[in-house]
């Protein structure tokens, strides 16, 4: 079972000190283990741990298209394919192509990891 720790910094001292931080556990969205990521809610891009060369790189987040956004939006809501495409007035297979191009580019295979992929990364 792989696990993610998510670690969110509460105090920052001027001189880099961390004063306070809080810890969120839980299962982890990724099928392999070593996989860290120093994110910020305020930049466009993180740094991520590579274990076989021991450094870190920079990478750009992912930016979601306006589509994206509404039929995850919508997703959250509970809707099924057919609802949204209703609510967006377009067809189910419209919705379908979409998703899975936000599948491709977020590297999921379902909706259920894409949408817990958006909440982790803070997309929306």
């Amino acid at each position: 079972m792989l696990v993610n720790h998510r670690i969110t910094l509460i105090e920052l001292y001027g001189d880099g000190e961390i004063s306070k931080i809080v810890c969120v556990v839980s299962y982890s969205l990724n099928r392999t283990a070593g996989n860290i990521r120093i994110i910020s809610n305020t930049s466009e891009s993180y740094w991520k741990y590579n274990f076989f060369t021991g450094k870190w790189t920079e990478e750009c987040k992912v930016t979601l298209k306006i589509k994206e956004i509404e039929i995850i939006r919508l997703y959250f809501q509970g809707l099924k394919i057919k609802e949204i495409a209703e609510q967006l007035f377009v067809s189910p297979s419209t919705i379908k192509f979409h998703r899975s191009k936000l599948f491709e580019r977020i590297g999921v295979k379902n909706i259920i990891e894409a949408i817990s992929y958006v909440i982790t990364n803070n997309l929306i």
